[in-house]
Parts: structure tokens; sequence; C-alpha cells
């Protein structure tokens, strides 16, 4: 049985190089699924916080108070393991990420606001609401981030 190359060095020089497209579209799927990694965790504060907060706040307050939360946690997990870090100062680049994804969290909320209104059970629930909000806003947020936030002088990856 062939064994397959443990590492890029051992892959042949021709198909390293023999086409761009091929690397950047490796580049690009990394990308994706380390951001929807990143996601499930932002997710997971998310949703963990707001079935805690629900109980004393309602679900909306419970949302609004949870969501800057995960948004910083995802900030610096996108920083450390999806894109790599821009050459801006942490603080800069974090404002930068939250103003780059304000469309998203729109998104992300209003959808959010919409199924509480509209499914019965994702207002005792408010985590199936916060599923399907996270789930409209990444998109958004992956072009916004990739673009906006962490791409410097072109360069918008590990």
């Amino acid at each position: 049985m062939a064994q397959m190359p443990e590492s890029q060095d051992e892959i042949a020089p021709a198909a390293q190089t023999s086409s761009a497209v091929p690397l950047e579209c490796d580049v690009l799927r990394r990308q994706i699924l380390r951001f929807g990694g990143v996601g499930v965790v932002g997710f997971a504060i998310n949703a963990s916080l707001v079935e805690v907060l629900v109980h004393a706040t309602g679900p909306i307050w419970a949302q609004v108070m949870a969501f800057p939360v995960a948004a910083s946690a995802t900030w610096w997990l996108n920083r450390r393991y999806t894109f790599g870090a821009s050459r801006r100062k942490p603080h800069h680049e974090w404002l930068r990420y939250v103003f780059a994804n304000s469309v998203g969290w729109v998104v992300n909320n209003g959808v959010f606001i919409a199924v509480i209104y509209t499914l019965p059970m994702a207002y005792t629930h408010p985590s199936i609401a916060v599923a399907i909000g996270s789930i409209a806003g990444m998109t958004f947020n992956f072009i916004a981030s990739k673009k906006i936030v962490f791409n410097v002088d072109g360069n918008s990856g590990k």
C-alpha cells in the first residue's frame, strides 16, 4: 500500500508550483474550515450564555449581553488560527473586526429576533434562534474578516 507524504516537503516540487490556483483554493478551503470551527466555538459561547442569562433577562437582553463576548472570542481565534494577525495593533484590529462584521451582526441578530417571534419553541429555547442567526451572519463575517480585517498588503491567510 502506498504511503501518503507526511509533509509538504515530500511532495514533488512540480506539484507544489504547477499552478497558483489550486494553492489558493487550498488556502481558501482551510480558511473556511477553520472559520467554521471558530464559528462553532463562538456559537457554543453565545448559546451557553444566552441559555444562562435568559431566565433573568429574557431572550433579547440575554443575546445583547452574550453576543459581544462571543464576537471577541471569535476575533481572537480567527486572528490566531484562521487568517493570522494583521500588522495592526491588536486593539485596532479588534475594532476593525467589530466594524467590518457589523453587517453580519445585524443579519445574525435580525434573524435571531425574527425566529424568536415566529417560532414559539425558539422563544423558550433561544439557542435555536442563535443557531439560525449564526449561520446567516457567518457568510457576511467570513468575507468581511478576510477582505477588510486580516487582509494586509494582499495577504490574508495561513
